[in-house]
């Protein structure tokens, strides 16, 4: 295991920084609760409202990913449509979603066997891996170890997230896919996603035309996107969302169940009068997550 430096022992999250965020109900009765984080930052980086400690580090998971994304994009990495959108995903395997993933690897001149993600080409990280790859090709870097910390490309992503967040990269692991994994803030997730959606507008654009590409139809990230916002999950209850003007929410669920970290991110958006009262009950009705008995409703998650 590695050894944590004092700095990063200090500032990790404990029990008492998560507060309740939402609730399950069920015949009218509170069954049980979700506690976490959630911070909405605006254009300016400063945070707006907070729920919990949103200075307390922790791994963003496949949240991130746009932010890979524009790592691969400096790097020279020239996509377009889904293709590029999803070198952003945490895709299902579908067979669109694999033969955008094939037709990458293809125009870089690698195969499936290039990949080097548990499952290889279905798992839902190889548009991300597919990308790295590309970067590493177009620039003449080793893509035997493109997951490896020191690959150019990895190096590239640190320096975009530490740009984005405003925040040094303090301690670095491994993701459930083989990439790097890095400790921010909760804060720093959401200014990450704010700067980018203020500032990477080709990238925006082509994340809320193809918000199917991201993960699947119907999910929540595609709603989220195909109504305008950039909305990306991560692994053990990290959410995201992004408006095109600049504002950033990380939610981030105590417990690890993502079921209603959407509801919470908006909800932090209508607090805040940065959506109407119109849109945020239609995506709420959309993003409604029921607790069901006999098949049919007999509560819900409600975000509080």
């Amino acid at each position: 295991m590695t050894e944590l430096s004092p700095t990063v022992n200090a500032l990790l999250v404990k029990t008492r920084d998560f507060v309740e965020l939402a609730e399950v109900t069920r015949g009218g009765v509170t069954e049980s609760f979700h506690r976490g984080i959630a911070v909405l930052t605006g254009p300016d980086g400063k945070v707006i409202a907070h729920r919990g400690n949103s200075k307390r580090i922790i791994y963003p998971r496949s949240a991130i990913k746009p932010l890979q994304t524009v790592a691969m994009v400096r790097s020279g990495m020239k996509l377009e449509g889904a293709e590029l959108a999803i070198t952003s995903a945490s895709h299902r395997g579908t067979h669109e979603h694999i033969e955008l993933v094939r037709s990458i690897l293809s125009k870089a001149g690698l195969t499936d066997s290039d990949l080097q993600c548990p499952e290889g080409i279905k798992y839902n990280c190889s548009g991300k891996h597919s990308g790295f790859l590309t970067a590493d090709v177009i620039n003449g870097w080793s893509t035997n170890d493109y997951l490896a910390i020191d690959n150019p490309i990895q190096q590239k992503v640190i320096e975009v997230l530490e740009e984005f967040s405003g925040e040094k990269i303090l301690h670095s692991s491994v993701d459930g896919c083989g990439a790097p994994l890095h400790l921010m803030t909760s804060e720093g997730v959401a200014r990450a996603i704010g700067k980018f959606c203020l500032e990477e507008q080709d990238l925006f654009n082509n994340l809320i035309a193809n918000g199917w590409v991201i993960s699947n139809h119907g999910v929540p990230d595609a709603i989220l996107l195909d109504a305008g916002f950039l909305a990306k999950n991560g692994a053990e209850g990290v959410f995201v969302v992004g408006t095109r003007s600049g504002y950033g929410v990380c939610v981030k669920i105590a417990d690890g169940n993502l079921r209603a970290a959407p509801l919470i991110a908006i909800k932090m958006l209508h607090d805040n009068q940065l959506i109407s009262d119109t849109q945020y009950f239609e995506l709420q009705e959309k993003l409604r997550v029921p607790s069901l008995g006999g098949g049919k409703p007999q509560g819900e998650i409600i975000a509080i």
